[in-house]
């Protein structure tokens, strides 16, 4: 038997990222979590994920930094982000012109998002 596809989940607010957590380890997948930009960057270098949930505000590291990164050295993992942010999304798309599986506003709409990660998991398969 295989191993469980692994999201990860980059996300500074910590009620938001443990919340996440809960929601993906329901769907019967494996999670990493990042606090920051920066430690997103390390895991996704080191690890393989099925999805990347995707916050953009975040301190030191910020997630237009890690989509700028995936752009340069893993753009087949653009297919695969999920970007979940409270900065508007005409706003990200003049900031980042480049496609992700799919964008959503906070507070996102859970039902939603958790297709989306079930359908970017399947992809990903």
């Amino acid at each position: 038997m295989g191993q469980k596809p692994r999201v990860l989940i980059v996300e500074d607010d910590e009620p938001i990222r443990m919340m996440l957590t809960k929601v993906v380890e329901r769907l019967d997948f494996g999670v990493d979590q990042a606090a920051d930009g920066g430690e997103a960057i390390d895991l996704i270098e080191h690890n393989g994920y099925a999805a990347i949930i995707l916050d953009l505000m975040m301190p030191r590291v910020d997630g237009f930094t890690v989509l700028d990164h995936l752009r340069r050295e893993q753009p087949e993992t653009l297919d695969t982000t999920i970007v979940a942010t409270a900065i508007p999304l005409a706003e990200v798309a003049r900031r980042f012109p480049h496609r992700v599986y799919r964008l959503h506003s906070k507070p996102f709409e859970m039902a939603s998002l958790i297709d989306d990660i079930r359908s970017c998991v399947q992809q990903h398969r």
